[in-house]
């Protein structure tokens, strides 16, 4: 078994494995599979290119956050420090190891925000791409799963109402069957691409339909209905389908412009708050009054809890009657434990809004889903 040089495990971490995060993190959602459709070639010099870009901002943040706060950031690497590790490295040399003692938790860090930026920034990119519709009005940002367009709607494809947008799409499949010819109609609720060339394999169609021909005696066809299939969606395999024809539900789209991009903003918010703070578990908090392993890792636990149930209390789209309460009495209780940790508060008083957080989550009533109640009642 070839051994793997220590040079090499390091240029795969700094410069591909940045560019890698960056490019997962971009191509989510119904476009994952385009991160392997280009050749190896490729990937590589995107992953170089992206990785490069990630160190530049990192570094380029860091010196930014020193100028500004005066704060001695990653004070034991500079390009001499940095020069003495990378030497020895270059010559599939392990470095001096009071020098790696001296620089490891600095170096910890530095790679630490470099793989987050690289996470940041590919998921802020593809939320922009997507709320401001540059795939749509620029083929430089457009995505090779055409069947998004197709399916969702878009003025790519057709001239679109200025002030709507597709709610949902209805697509009426017709489908060759074991020598049979069948129609079948519902709403595309999910589907399927190919890996190579993003066709479509699979349809799933909720509320789905199928046209039912009923024939006499010599086979000709008397009368035609359409019958409800039974089950939460219907999978029809592409490779039967001779043709469908697809229709676009509209809805408004005149109001809560701002709402729409609240969700994005509060996840990038809520991404940056929980960096800073599995960031600063590398600092000396003594200053705060939280010392030991112990102590960092409940004060992880408890800022995790806080801004958790922050970001749903300032915007949760299911929200139940009074729910609100609960995420209000542990973003307190969170808050209580913090201040508990810094000396501020006693004990006893962080011990008891656990227990009133509880409570208050146990009396709130469940939510109801309606469509229960109607089957109960039926039943």
């Amino acid at each position: 078994m070839e051994q793997v040089a220590l040079n090499t495990v390091i240029g795969v971490m700094m410069a591909i494995f940045p560019g890698f995060l960056f490019r997962k993190c971009y191509y989510r959602g119904e476009f994952t599979k385009q991160f392997s459709q280009s050749n190896e070639l490729d990937k590589v010099l995107w992953n170089v290119f992206f990785s490069g870009l990630s160190i530049g901002i990192t570094f380029l943040s860091i010196y930014f956050f020193r100028s500004v706060s005066q704060f001695e950031l990653l004070s034991s690497l500079n390009y001499d420090t940095i020069q003495e590790i990378a030497t020895p490295i270059s010559k599939n040399e392990v470095p001096n190891k009071d020098l790696i003692y001296k620089t490891y938790k600095d170096l910890l860090i530095i790679i630490t925000l470099i793989y987050s930026f690289s996470c940041f920034f590919g998921l802020v990119l593809h939320w922009l791409v997507r709320s401001l519709k540059l795939d749509i009005y620029s083929p430089l940002f457009r995505f090779k799963n055409y069947w998004h367009y197709y399916i969702h709607g878009g003025k790519i494809l057709y001239s679109n109402p200025t002030n709507k947008t597709p709610a949902f799409t209805v697509a009426d499949v017709l489908c060759e069957i074991a020598g049979e010819t069948k129609l079948y109609k519902g709403i595309i609720s999910q589907y399927t691409i190919n890996k190579e060339d993003n066709n479509l394999e699979n349809i799933f169609l909720t509320d789905a339909r199928a046209l039912k021909q009923e024939k006499d005696e010599s086979g000709n066809t008397i009368k035609v209905t359409m019958r409800e299939i039974p089950g939460a969606a219907f999978c029809i395999p592409y490779k039967s389908v001779a043709n469908m024809n697809l229709v676009y539900v509209y809805q408004d789209d005149k109001k809560r412009y701002l709402l729409k991009l609240l969700v994005p903003v509060l996840n990038i918010i809520f991404f940056l708050s929980l960096t800073f703070v599995i960031a600063s578990l590398w600092f000396d908090l003594s200053s705060i009054g939280i010392v030991g392993l112990w102590r960092k890792i409940c004060y992880l636990f408890w800022a995790f809890v806080g801004l958790s149930n922050l970001r749903l209390l300032i915007y949760n789209k299911e929200r139940i009657k009074y729910e609100w309460l609960g995420q209000m009495s542990f973003v307190i209780t969170s808050i209580l434990w913090v201040l508990y940790f810094m000396a501020i508060v006693k004990l006893w008083i962080a011990i008891s809004s656990i227990g009133v957080a509880l409570f208050i989550v146990s009396v709130v009533p469940p939510k109801i889903n309606p469509e229960n109640i109607s089957s109960d009642i039926s039943n």
